[in-house]
């Protein structure tokens, strides 16, 4: 019995690292994704919401005067979340969720997390900063493909 209980003691812990990450420490993983991608010396990102649903988030980000949306989706086989699309209001569309990738009824969900996380957090202006974001630009491998890719940051790598 003593064997028994210690050696459940031992594999208890290491199951643990072999599960899935809880919600807030896949919060935690987009927004260190977000910061290692797009902070700038002496211009960090802030982040008011972040919200995730069967391996895809959106987090929205404000920087000094600009702000959006991102839609990042979770890679298992590299422990990675990826930028897919930025955009404005235009990502809180069901059917923009659907391009990227979501069923529907998972893209409804998102979207659904998204509007209600906003109306609990966002203040008026920092919802019309979101949304000033122009147009959708799409990223492949963590940069834009989009010719006219908007220019979050003000220089040329976009977002």
């Amino acid at each position: 019995m003593k064997l028994t209980l210690s050696l459940l003691a031992l594999c208890v812990p290491m199951a643990t690292l072999h599960a899935h990450p809880s919600a807030a420490e896949d919060v935690q993983s987009v927004a260190a994704e977000m910061h290692e991608t797009w902070d700038k010396p002496n211009l960090v990102l802030d982040l008011p919401v972040i919200v995730m649903h069967a391996g895809m988030a959106i987090a929205d980000w404000v920087q000094a005067e600009k702000g959006g949306r991102a839609l990042l989706k979770y890679h298992p086989a590299h422990q990675h979340w990826h930028t897919l699309l930025c955009g404005g209001a235009e990502l809180t569309a069901v059917k923009h969720l659907e391009a990227a990738g979501m069923s529907s009824a998972d893209a409804q969900i998102l979207s659904a997390k998204l509007q209600q996380a906003e109306l609990e957090t966002l203040t008026s202006a920092q919802r019309q900063r979101i949304d000033s974001f122009s147009g959708l630009v799409k990223f492949s491998k963590g940069k834009p493909v989009a010719s006219s890719a908007h220019d979050m940051h003000g220089d040329t790598h976009g977002h």
